[in-house]
């Protein structure tokens, strides 16, 4: 009888566990035999991310469903994700004998004639939510060179990993338009890649054809590895970032790559931990005080060159004194409010040993005014007030392009 019983009660549940499971783009275009691919002429933009919840790539689905695909476009890193940051890619042939072009090489927008007997263009890669990571930057050009061409962009539509976390920082200022920082959007922008998308074409592509392909059983209030399907779905992408928790971190100490100050690359715990051969741990810690959903850990490291992770971190061999930062809450953590206070205790500690790149600096936030605000000594408060008050239109404009 209790056998019976369970029986009965797993079969009823069963409905409300298949409904639970989510669904990516390309997992939806999957189910639907790739209905709306047939009797086109593709090309496809991927790497290893672009992974069904089966755990099989959309190239390796493009080809058992027989689909016409002509071309196939790599980002940053490589279609294997195999190359540092900033490493040019050449195109590549996989094992397969698929031929790769790549977005990160000679060129980072494809040309008329590569696209000339292409009908759409299907872009499938997996974001990681913080607008200077590249993979935005190359789906906006993919878009533009469409439009020029008059093709057809699909782009299959993949979770926003910090989705919790709304949208902040600065509003791109077009003067500092770069590959790092090129889609109008706030620095952390808390839209899914199909989203932006939909903006893109909203602000800058009005005549671009685009078809985004909804995810199923998508929240906005989840981290993606909330989501049993994570496991299968979720393969680093790129070398450094190799967690949800990374993924948080990474807004919070990326924009140390426009200083002199190591931002962890060549150690384990790239963007979890800062530092450089002249800053006092325990100092550093007591400045930066109580930070909401975070612990913060006087440490010393040293990096060391990594094959295809960092061949050349800063400070390579030296020990350097900084922080570790431990996530304890991550509904609690503001990255952006997190990467101020970081920024305003370092330079108050240390004005003359910061090594402000300016201009990478000022690329990578997307404006000049988060670094002259610092270098004045600004409040954190006041430098969060005249971020917010950057991406006031933004906020008043995404929810009407919101997908979930």
């Amino acid at each position: 009888m209790r056998t019976f019983l369970c029986v009965l009660v797993a079969i009823s549940l069963l409905p409300t566990l298949l409904i639970a499971q989510l669904r990516t783009g390309l997992d939806v275009l999957a189910e639907s035999d790739f209905a709306i691919l047939k009797q086109k002429r593709l090309a496809l933009v991927a790497n290893a991310t672009s992974v069904s919840r089966s755990g099989e790539s959309s190239l390796a689905l493009f080809q058992k469903h027989r689909l016409d695909l002509r071309t196939v476009f790599a980002p940053e890193h490589g279609f294997e994700i195999r190359d540092e940051a900033g490493k040019k890619i050449s195109d590549e042939t996989l094992s397969s004998g698929v031929k790769v072009i790549s977005l990160y090489g000679k060129i980072k927008k494809p040309t008329r004639e590569m696209l000339a007997d292409i009908d759409a263009i299907v872009f499938d890669i997996q974001d990681i939510g913080t607008r200077c990571y590249t993979y935005i930057s190359t789906m906006q050009l993919v878009m533009e060179a469409a439009a020029e061409s008059d093709k057809e962009v699909i782009v299959l539509d993949r979770p926003n990993p910090i989705a919790p976390i709304a949208a902040d920082g600065m509003m791109l200022d077009e003067n500092f338009s770069s590959f790092v920082g090129l889609v109008p959007v706030p620095f952390i922008h808390s839209l899914t890649i199909g989203e932006i998308a939909l903006w893109v074409q909203r602000e800058r592509l009005q005549t671009l054809k685009l078809t985004v392909v909804k995810m199923e059983n998508y929240s906005r209030r989840k981290f993606a590895d909330d989501y049993a399907e994570w496991q299968t779905l979720f393969v680093p992408p790129s070398p450094n970032i190799q967690s949800v928790n990374a993924m948080i971190l990474y807004p919070a100490t990326v924009l140390l790559e426009g200083t002199a100050i190591s931002e962890g690359r060549g150690t384990d715990f790239p963007f979890e931990q800062i530092g450089a051969p002249f800053i006092d741990g325990a100092k550093l810690k007591e400045a930066l005080g109580t930070q909401r959903g975070v612990e913060v850990q006087a440490v010393t490291f040293v990096p060391k060159s990594q094959k295809a992770k960092s061949s050349s971190p800063k400070f390579d061999g030296k020990v350097c004194g900084g922080v570790r930062l431990i996530i304890t809450a991550r509904e609690k953590v503001k990255p952006f409010e997190l990467a101020v206070a970081l920024l305003c205790a370092l330079n108050k500690l240390y004005p003359n040993s910061m090594g402000w790149n300016n201009d990478f600096f000022d690329k990578l936030a997307g404006t000049n005014q988060l670094r002259q605000m610092i270098q004045r000594n600004k409040s954190i408060e006041s430098i969060l007030n005249t971020a917010k008050k950057s991406r006031s239109s933004f906020e008043q404009k995404r929810y009407e392009l919101l997908l979930y």
